[in-house]
């Protein structure tokens, strides 16, 4: 029986659950235990709630209007989860730097993102609906949405690498704990 995603065929636990999944090797477990935390630390990084605002500015605002805070927020952020797994100084320079690298490299995406979302407003609010014109910007915004998650999971992997093994199953374990799970 093949088994997809969702489990076997038989309806046993789900792929994604099974623990030879995530451990089957080191190198994908240690970009596991990297991308378990990072992201999370990073998209606050990105967002309104870590500038301050309320988090209703969408997606790559903040990065548009000061890129530089932007880069700021995200290397406090990963000094904060680096700290945990006793990262070195150097580490943690080589980490921010990836950060920082990742705010540059989705800055124009912002920008794409937030001119398509000015065109789906205008759009929506015409007298007469555009379904081709609205269906082309939701495609547009599918392709922004991979392309960052590309981008995001390349800055992971890099900074996956700076670690050494242990300090990235300790993420797995710091993961697990901060979302107060069992790792599902």
């Amino acid at each position: 029986m093949a088994e997809t995603s969702q489990g076997n065929q038989t309806g046993g636990t789900p792929l994604w659950k099974r623990r030879r999944f995530w451990l089957g090797g080191g190198a994908l477990a240690g970009l596991a235990a990297f991308a378990a935390v990072a992201p999370q630390a990073w998209a606050h990084a990105f967002s309104g709630h870590a500038f301050g605002g309320h988090g209703h500015r969408g997606f790559g605002a903040q990065i548009l209007k000061d890129p530089d805070a932007a880069k700021r927020h995200a290397g406090m952020a990963v000094e904060w989860v680096l700290r945990g797994v006793d990262a070195t100084d150097e580490q943690q320079q080589q980490a921010k730097k990836i950060a920082e690298r990742l705010v540059d490299e989705l800055a124009p995406l912002a920008a794409t993102h937030h001119e398509n979302r000015k065109a789906i407003a205008q759009a929506l609010s015409s007298a007469e609906i555009d379904r081709e014109s609205l269906e082309r910007l939701r495609r547009q915004e599918l392709a922004l949405a991979d392309q960052a998650s590309k981008l995001a999971v390349d800055a992971f992997a890099d900074a996956g690498e700076v670690l050494t093994p242990q300090q990235r199953q300790e993420l797995v374990s710091f993961a697990h704990r901060f979302h107060g799970g069992n790792g599902h």
